[in-house]
């Protein structure tokens, strides 16, 4: 499972719980999950599985209602939108989003890292040709954080959203299924805004970063610099921070892989590339 997950993760509970929960948690965890967690690294499903029965037992709140308070606070917290700005800004409202969650999620097991994000299905509603119907089918057995995520989604866009789990894993199904319909908020003013220029500017320069790196071997953060020099780029893109927030935007959405979860790698030697896009 990717390391995002597993930050993302304890921000929520930090965030959530006050005391000396988080310290009791983390050292009913000592041994199980590593320190420091790191967003670029991918970790245990079973660490993740142990962490939220850890979580549930600690604050007696349902592991269910934590899980489903956790993918609202996925999508909604800083860090997601920071990593994952490159998804984010091709998408203008949550039924766009959630359509595009699909893509992304096939995009990211293409990586040679070992990830299995769950992969959705959709249909529309027999009962409402507006609504949505989400097919999820996971091993993990998580839909309870895709159902927060939903709600995050419309949270994030400034709408309302109706969501029903008409069937679910847990329940004995073989699949869940979710309803799922969105609705505008007319003169709601919270929707998250952007600077037009600056988004596009970021996502032609994520672009022209993944037109240059190689399909395998990889470039080193100072390679790819040295090429963009010599590409005629202004400085100011040169800059190291710029070319890996642009690396890192890319890598969230599937595109760009790392040797980061190899032995002996380190981040002046780590290397980069561009990850297929099919078959």
């Amino acid at each position: 499972m990717h390391g995002l997950i597993f930050v993302t993760w304890e921000k929520y509970l930090a965030a959530r719980f006050q005391g000396d929960i988080i310290s009791r948690y983390r050292a009913r965890l000592d041994g199980i999950i590593p320190s420091p967690l790191l967003a670029d690294r991918v970790y245990n499903d079973a660490a993740l599985l142990a962490a939220v029965s850890a979580a549930s037992d600690i604050t007696h709140v349902p592991a269910d209602t934590l899980l489903r308070e956790y993918g609202y606070y996925f999508i909604t917290n800083a860090l997601t939108r920071h990593r994952c700005a490159y998804l984010l800004s091709q998408t203008n409202n949550g039924l766009d989003l959630l359509l595009a969650m699909h893509d992304a999620h096939e995009q990211m097991s293409r990586l040679p890292d070992g990830l299995t994000p769950p992969l959705f299905k959709y249909r529309r509603s027999p009962h409402d040709p507006d609504a949505l119907i989400v097919v999820y089918d996971s091993e993990r057995r998580l839909c309870s954080v895709l159902w927060g995520a939903i709600e995050g989604t419309a949270a994030y866009y400034g709408e309302r959203v109706q969501v029903n789990e008409v069937r679910c894993m847990n329940r004995g199904h073989p699949v869940c299924e979710f309803e799922v319909k969105f609705f505008a908020i007319p003169g709601r003013s919270d929707v998250p805004q952007q600077d037009e220029q600056h988004r596009l500017s970021q996502q032609q320069f994520a672009d022209l970063v993944l037109s240059i790196l190689p399909k395998e071997e990889g470039m080193t953060l100072g390679e790819l610099q040295e090429f963009l020099r010599m590409r005629g780029v202004s400085q100011q893109q040169q800059r190291p921070a710029l070319i890996l927030q642009a690396l890192l935007h890319l890598h969230y959405a599937g595109l760009v892989a790392s040797t980061a979860n190899r032995p002996g790698d380190d981040f002046i030697n780590r290397r980069y590339w561009r990850v297929p896009t099919s078959g």
